[in-house]
């Protein structure tokens, strides 16, 4: 069984209300709805499209941004020693971050590497100051409230600037509500819907409203019509009963597990046997729409320096390596299309271990988390990682500077304490190791 925890410090209430709306309003920032770059910046398909337009919205976000960063950083030297513990539960994940900050010295972009290099090293500090601030469940509940005030935004957005709001070129018609692109809000909605769906379960207070906003969510997915993320959330809710099911005892998950990667291991053959005929069956390109030359392109160029890269953002640059990349598409890009090759390309071989490492280390902590509670605030942290692994094979949603992503993954990630497996009579059951057992 689980060992008790301690019990914790009092808090002063008015400032756990506080902070508590600090990072609220924190997370609202990082997700970018805030910036309304859809007024500012017209749709794929329209002359103009690619070249980022500011605003004034970019600059007031920017000015929040670093009142964020430095209060952030206030509060970590005000509680100093309650942030080391989690800060050393992933020595991969500080790696990697590490590697970013310092790749300006082999980057083609110096200036431009140490600049994206110091938002990233912020971003990340806030992070750690989410996780070590507020239980699992604390933060579910903060990251759903914040994604659902997102939620709202978009549509109030939407509704008042239909010409910005929703797509005019290539993809006429489909909402893409304050971000710039139809499939940026679509992988937002899916977070929404799945950060509401596990809150509500999880809430006895609000909890109509919750579901109100998981509905919302699941509407404006639908209107974006970004077939990437209405798959990955049906894939997702799919998951979850599976997920739930690790609960049981070894001698019914275990068969069960069985069972269960058999069949899906024959539909994946027969998936892969007939991909071209099944993407035309849904109308979609069997190369996820030029994606797969976009990957060989950027493979091609990853071997002129697989160790280390070209630099975090030192590659993606019209006046630098990328322009091969450009040739080889006969368009402008300024991703690859796929977190784990962009991660490789900025930041070699190395960044990219560093990179899986972290995140298999955090999913199977995660795994373990899930058997150490009953309620839905345990299927958080490998749900998200889940959904984090399916955006990174077509979209980049990896290391991203001033992103929700980044921070939710670095929180999830310090937060997972450490646990062992432990054989009490018949079951096999789990205890948080000695040391790692106080929730900071």
């Amino acid at each position: 069984m689980l060992e008790p925890l301690p019990p914790r410090k009092l808090v002063n209430p008015l400032l756990h209300f506080a902070e508590e709306r600090f990072a609220v309003f924190a997370l609202l920032l990082f997700s970018g709805v805030l910036t309304c770059s859809s007024y500012y910046n017209v749709s794929e398909g329209v002359g103009g499209y690619g070249f980022y337009v500011s605003s004034v919205f970019d600059r007031i976000t920017s000015v929040l941004e670093y009142g964020v960063y430095a209060a952030t950083i206030f509060l970590i030297l005000a509680r100093f020693k309650t942030v080391i513990r989690p800060a050393m539960r992933d020595p991969f994940l500080w790696a990697l971050v590490g590697l970013i900050v310092l790749s300006f010295i082999w980057s083609d972009f110096p200036d431009a590497s140490k600049k994206a290099g110091q938002y990233v090293f912020f971003t990340t500090l806030f992070g750690l100051y989410f996780s070590s601030r507020f239980t699992l469940e604390e933060q579910l509940r903060i990251v759903a409230w914040a994604l659902l005030l997102g939620a709202a935004f978009s549509l109030v957005y939407t509704l008042a600037f239909r010409g910005a709001g929703i797509e005019q070129g290539t993809h006429s018609g489909a909402w893409r509500g304050p971000l710039i692109h139809k499939n940026h809000f679509g992988r937002l909605m899916v977070l929404s819907a799945l950060a509401s769906l596990l809150a509500a379960f999880n809430s006895s207070k609000y909890r109509y409203l919750l579901w109100m906003g998981c509905g919302l969510s699941v509407a404006m997915l639908a209107l974006s019509a970004s077939g990437t993320g209405r798959g990955n959330l049906l894939l997702l809710l799919i998951l979850l009963p599976f997920y739930s099911a690790l609960r049981w005892t070894d001698s019914l998950a275990i068969p069960f597990f069985i069972t269960v990667i058999s069949v899906g291991g024959s539909v994946a053959m027969w998936f892969l046997s007939g991909w071209d005929d099944v993407m035309f069956s849904l109308g979609k390109d069997p190369t996820l729409s030029g994606r797969t030359f976009i990957w060989d392109a950027v493979i091609e160029r990853l071997w002129q320096r697989p160790w280390l890269g070209y630099g975090y953002h030192g590659f993606w640059d019209e006046k630098g390596e990328s322009i091969y990349v450009f040739r080889a598409v006969h368009y402008i890009v300024y991703q690859a299309h796929n977190g784990f090759l962009n991660t490789a390309i900025e930041l070699g071989l190395v960044g990219l271990f560093f990179f899986v490492a972290s995140i298999v280390f955090t999913y199977i902590r995660a795994i373990k988390w899930v058997r150490s509670g009953k309620t839905s605030a345990e299927l958080w942290p490998i749900t998200y990682i889940t959904f984090l692994l399916l955006y990174n094979y077509t979209e980049t949603t990896t290391v991203e500077q001033r992103s929700l992503f980044w921070v939710l993954f670095v929180a999830i990630s310090l937060s997972l304490k450490r646990v062992k497996w432990v054989k009490i009579g018949e079951k096999s059951e789990i205890i948080e190791k000695p040391g790692l057992v106080e929730q900071l």
